[in-house]
């Protein structure tokens, strides 16, 4: 094996155990969620809160390190994809873009390694307060509800391509989905869709949240993920949408893990 197979074995391996940390991170979460939801548990069903909860238990700030890591070995997989192009998607404009999307897709992902390390040196709190404190801060510049305005639009569009990304079943596309059997493929796509569609959601609800407060320039509108919990929450039917998205959010969680089991890391 040459030094450059070690090297994409390496990252394949990195991209698997980013994968596998991305899951758990979001079966926490929805559990967590639906666990607040009938009033058994008092966790926040959001990234740093929920962290900073796992460092009570035995073993906690194990867990804790494995997201910090699987966060940060997921993130050199999409430089590195970005880079070598394995998918084969191009230098021209189209292709290029693609490339950029794929490396800026990481971002979210930097978030959640930035929750697990301000958790791990004592800094872990509410994370919608230090979200506020930030937009407050852009809103006092010049053109700040401008900025935080984009921000929501953008953020907007990213729940919009989780709907457009699972309808179209790009999905299948990174996923040696033709050695599964039938039963596995039929719970792969159930997975694939519940979990798409809660995470456009949760997306949808935090970009509205950004949008409000860049109207009303008022940093206090800005949410975190419990906060959009929250929001979808109330009543029968609002309450039956916060299960829902909850248990959506967990899918999605599993459904990294049989994405971390059966990545497909080139273009067939």
């Amino acid at each position: 094996m040459s030094n450059n197979d070690k090297y994409k074995n390496l990252v394949f391996h990195l991209a698997r155990f980013g994968c596998f940390a991305i899951g758990l991170v979001y079966i926490l979460i929805g559990t967590f969620a639906n666990l607040s939801l009938f009033r058994m548990a008092s966790a926040s069903a959001d990234e740093e809160r929920m962290l900073d909860f796992l460092l009570d238990f035995t073993l906690g700030e194990i867990a804790v390190w494995v997201v910090l890591l699987g966060m940060v070995a997921y993130i050199v997989w999409r430089i590195f994809e970005a880079i070598t192009d394995p998918y084969e998607f191009g230098s021209d404009l189209g292709g290029l873009s693609k490339r950029i999307g794929v490396a800026l897709s990481g971002v979210g992902y930097g978030f959640i390694a930035y929750s697990a390390i301000d958790v791990l040196l004592g800094n872990g709190g509410n994370s919608e307060k230090e979200r506020q404190l930030l937009i407050s801060q852009i809103l006092s510049w010049n053109g700040g509800s401008i900025i935080v305005g984009a921000m929501g639009a953008v953020t907007a569009l990213a729940g919009l391509v989780q709907f457009w990304f699972v309808v179209k079943g790009d999905y299948q596309k990174r996923i040696d989905i033709e050695h599964l059997a039938t039963y596995q493929k039929r719970l792969l796509h159930v997975l694939a869709w519940a979990g798409y569609f809660a995470r456009g959601i949760i997306l949808l609800v935090l970009a509205y949240f950004m949008i409000r407060g860049a109207a009303k320039s008022n940093a206090n509108a800005i949410g975190d993920t419990d906060s959009a919990f929250d929001f979808i929450g109330g009543g029968f039917w609002g309450d039956s949408l916060f299960f829902l998205v909850a248990a959506g959010t967990i899918c999605y969680g599993l459904f990294m893990f049989i994405f971390a089991a059966y990545y497909k890391f080139e273009k067939d």
